[in-house]
């Protein structure tokens, strides 16, 4: 169902760990903006929770982003619905397939529409994945 005009949600996570939770949020808040420590606040949501697969894969947006090719990361352990979203998304976009990742992006929107990464994500779409 979508949300009403005041519900800005966003995805749950799949971690439980505070400082990777802190981390992802304050890094994907300065990948969004292009601010240079992005790269290092993903970097220690990943230090303090090595299976928090979408700081993984934020990080490896915010590689593409710099210029780094994107590689999907390997599953890490277990994801909810919007995360594997994630990884779909940014995924599709990195390796242009421009049409599904926005028909992915569109539908994920509708349900989460606060999620910053997932709304920034199209300017990764001179990037390609390896």
């Amino acid at each position: 169902m979508p949300p009403s005009e005041h519900d800005w949600s966003s995805p749950p996570l799949s971690t439980s760990v505070e400082i990777a939770v802190s981390s992802y949020r304050r890094g994907i808040a300065a990948l969004v903006a292009g601010a240079s420590h992005a790269v290092d606040s993903l970097e220690a949501a990943v230090t303090a929770d090595p299976g928090f697969q979408l700081a993984r894969v934020g990080l490896s947006a915010a590689g593409a982003a710099h210029g780094v090719p994107f590689v999907r990361p390997p599953e890490t352990g277990p994801m909810t619905r919007a995360e594997r979203h994630h990884v779909e998304i940014v995924d599709a976009i990195c390796r242009g397939d421009e049409a599904r990742a926005m028909d992915l992006r569109r539908e994920h929107l509708l349900e989460y529409p606060a999620d910053l990464l997932i709304v920034w994500a199209p300017l990764l779409s001179g990037t390609r994945s390896r």
